[in-house]
C-alpha cells in the first residue's frame, strides 16, 4: 500500500483544495472591488476566469478512480494546467507585477514534493519562464486604474529584479521539496526494515518457543522408551527374534535422544577461549544476513583473550540485533583496561535514540544481556546520546587471562 506521502491520487486531492482556496480568494476580492468599483475587469470576464482555474478540478473528478500508474502522468498534467491557466489571468491583470504572480510558487512546491526532480524541475522552469513573460508581455490595464500604475510607473530594472526574485524562490523551493521528499522516503524505508527485522526476530522467539516445547513433550515418552528397551533388553525369557528389533528400537531412540542434546560443539564454546577482536569479527558475519547496511568495527588499544564463548556471543549478538532493530548504519566495538577491571563498549548510531524511552528497555534481549553477563559478574550500564547509543560492560580481570 503506498503512503499518503508516495500517493499521486492525495497530491491531486491536496491540489482540489488548494485550487478551491485560490478561487474563493480571487471571487472575495474581484467581489469587494466590484462593490467599490474598482474591479480590474468586468464581472462576467471575471467568472469566466474563475471558472477555468477551477477546470482542472473536473479533470481530477473524471479521473480520480483510474490505476496508480496513470495518476503520476494526471499529476504533472494538473500541475501545469494550474501554472498555465494562473498566467493567463496574471496576462489578464496586467503582467507578473501583480502580488498575486507569486501564487506560481505554491504549485512549484507541490510538485517538489510529489514528484521526481527532473519533472518537479519542468514545473519550476515553465513558471520562471512563465513569469518574465508576463512580466514584459501583458494586457495593459485602462489609465487611471490602479493596475496601470502599478505596471507602467515603475523602473525597467525593478521588473528584473523581481523576476531574479522569483526564480531564485522558485529553485530553493524546488531543492528543498525534493530533500524533504527523499527524507520521507529514507524514513519510510527504515520503518519498513525496522519492521521487517522486529517481524524477524519475533519469529526467531516463536521458532525458538515451538522447538523448545517440542522437545519437552519428546522427552518425557522417549525416557521412558529407553527405560523400557533397556528392561526389555534384561529379560531372559524374551524370545531371540525379538532382541535383534528390541536393539534396533534402542538403537533409533538413543540417536533421537544424542540429536535432543546440545551438540558438542556448544559445549566447547563454553570452555574456549577466543580474542575479543574474533569474536566482533564473528558478530559482523552473523549481521550482515540482517543488515547489509550496517558496517561493524573493532577498535582497541586491548584486545583481550575471553572464555565463556557461548556468554560472550549471546551478549555481542543481542547488542546486535538491538542494533538492526535501531535501524543503525555503524557499530563499534572497543575495549581497554581500566586498572582490574576490562571496559567493554558496544556503540551504535541507531536513529531512534533521541529520547531515553525509545531504546530504555532493549527488549527481551537487555534481559538475556544481564542475566548472561551477572553469571561472569560483569555489570552493564547503557548510555543514551543525541548520536549514539553505548553499552558499556565493565568485567574484572581476574576473569580473564
Amino acid at each position: 500500500m503506498l503512503s499518503h506521502w508516495n500517493d499521486p491520487r492525495t497530491w491531486r486531492r491536496r491540489l482540489v483544495y488548494l485550487r478551491g482556496g485560490l478561487v474563493t480568494a480571487l471571487g472575495l476580492l474581484f467581489l469587494v472591488a466590484d462593490m467599490q468599483a474598482a474591479s480590474p475587469i468586468p464581472t462576467v470576464l471575471a467568472l469566466f476566469w474563475l471558472g477555468l482555474l477551477w477546470l482542472p478540478s473536473l479533470l481530477f473528478l473524471a479521473t480520480r478512480n483510474r490505476s496508480g500508474r496513470q495518476q503520476w502522468p494526471l499529476l504533472w498534467l494538473e500541475v501545469l494546467l494550474d501554472q498555465l491557466l494562473f498566467l493567463a489571468l496574471l496576462h489578464q491583470l496586467g503582467g507578473s507585477t501583480n502580488p498575486l504572480a507569486f501564487y506560481l510558487l505554491l504549485p512549484v512546491l507541490v510538485s517538489a514534493m510529489a514528484m521526481p526532480l527532473a519533472a518537479s524541475a519542468g514545473h519550476s522552469l515553465i513558471a520562471i519562464a512563465g513569469y518574465g513573460l508576463t512580466l514584459h508581455w501583458h494586457q495593459i490595464p485602462g489609465h487611471g486604474t490602479h493596475l496601470h500604475a502599478l505596471t507602467h510607473d515603475m523602473h525597467p530594472d525593478h521588473g528584473t529584479g523581481m523576476w531574479l526574485s522569483f526564480s531564485l524562490v522558485a529553485v530553493v523551493l524546488t531543492g528543498l521539496g525534493h530533500l524533504l521528499r527523499q527524507s520521507q522516503q529514507r524514513s519510510l524505508r527504515h520503518q519498513g526494515t525496522a519492521l521487517a527485522l522486529a517481524l524477524q526476530r519475533e519469529r526467531m522467539y516463536q521458532v525458538g518457543a515451538t522447538l523448545a516445547d517440542r522437545a519437552h513433550e519428546l522427552n518425557t515418552p522417549l525416557s521412558t522408551l529407553l527405560l523400557l528397551s533397556d528392561d526389555l533388553a534384561g529379560r531372559n525369557d524374551l524370545p531371540e527374534d525379538c532382541r535383534e528389533d528390541l536393539a534396533q528400537i534402542s538403537a533409533l531412540s538413543r540417536r533421537i535422544a544424542t540429536l535432543l542434546r546440545p551438540s558438542a560443539g556448544s559445549t566447547e564454546d563454553h570452555t574456549a577461549t577466543r580474542p575479543l577482536s574474533e569474536l566482533s569479527q564473528e558478530l559482523a558475519s552473523t549481521l550482515r544476513h540482517l543488515a547489509p547496511s550496517m558496517r561493524v568495527s573493532w577498535e582497541g588499544p586491548d584486545d583481550p583473550v575471553l572464555d565463556n564463548i557461548a556468554t560472550w556471543q549471546r551478549v555481542l549478538a543481542n547488542l546486535g540485533y538491538n542494533a538492526c532493530d535501531a535501524g543503525a548504519s555503524r557499530l563499534q566495538i572497543a575495549c581497554r583496561r581500566d586498572g582490574d577491571a576490562i571496559l567493554v563498549q558496544v556503540s551504535d548510531d541507531g536513529p531512534r535514540q533521541t529520547a531515553r524511552r525509545d531504546r530504555d528497555g532493549l527488549g527481551i534481549g537487555l534481559a538475556l544481556v544481564e542475566t548472561s553477563l551477572a553469571a561472569l559478574g560483569a555489570t552493564l550500564t547503557l548510555d543514551f546520546d543525541r548520536r549514539w547509543t553505548q553499552a558499556r560492560i565493565s568485567l574484572p580481570s581476574r576473569n580473564n587471562p
